[in-house]
């Protein structure tokens, strides 16, 4: 009996399932990979400590020693971080928007740094907490920042993250870059699935799918617009409750 029209898998979707079946399955192996570098990072921070506290320790061995464990907990973070990313939980809780947005901007740290990009914040501390799933915020925010850095293709360029109270009980965020900004024809079908406008193999066209469906669901919203100047802004609100 044939397949309805609705139930054919192209070729390409079938490669975009088993690439997301790869990462769910790396998803898992990093998590035991990261549990495994805490021992020894656990370790490194302790002893580089304790050396630290000792007596008549010359003091370029000091400045090494206080290298090495700036480092360690640098990793440790990091760590720290991807396993927040690979958590399952998905409860509610009470969410610090700027707290998120600082979390995730230190998680890229090697990406900004790689890039070149110089990294701007203007945000309103005053900002009452979210109550939300606070892995999917995360999720939010990484989708559209790694978006706005594969974007800014030289060196040098600058990401502007914004923070601030909207009318209706809602907060919001901006994200800017001074990327080449997206192409006229493509900025309507930017949040459709599968349609991406990056080199290939540096996007899936599910990102910003997956992230305004997140927001929709509940309650939020998201929008993109051109900057005269050259960039693109994507703009995020949602509700506090």
């Amino acid at each position: 009996m044939p397949r309805n029209n609705d139930e054919i898998i192209t070729t390409s979707e079938l490669r975009q399932l088993a690439y997301n079946e790869k990462m769910a399955e790396l998803g898992e192996i990093s998590a035991g990979v990261v549990h495994e570098l805490n021992a020894p990072l656990s370790v490194i921070i302790s002893a580089s400590q304790m050396i630290m506290r000792e007596e008549g320790v010359p003091l370029f061995v000091q400045e090494m020693i206080c290298r090495i464990n700036s480092e360690a907990q640098r990793l440790s973070q990091l760590a720290k971080g991807l396993l927040n990313f690979s958590s399952h939980d998905n409860s509610i809780t009470e969410v610090d928007l700027n707290y998120t947005i600082d979390f995730i901007l230190n998680f890229l740290n090697i990406e900004v740094a790689k890039r070149g990009i110089v990294v701007l914040k203007q945000l309103d501390h005053t900002l009452p907490f979210i109550l939300m799933d606070a892995n999917l915020l995360r999720q939010v925010l990484l989708n559209i920042i790694m978006n706005a850095l594969q974007a800014m293709e030289e060196q040098g360029g600058k990401l502007l993250v914004e923070s601030a109270m909207s009318a209706n009980d809602k907060v919001s965020f901006v994200i800017t870059d001074n990327g080449p900004g997206i192409p006229t024809d493509s900025i309507d079908r930017i949040f459709d699935r599968y349609f991406t406008t990056k080199k290939s193999g540096e996007g899936t066209g599910l990102g910003l799918f997956v992230t305004k469906n997140l927001l929709e669901s509940i309650g939020g919203n998201i929008s993109v617009a051109n900057r005269s100047g050259g960039g693109t802004s994507f703009t995020v609100t949602i509700p506090i409750q």
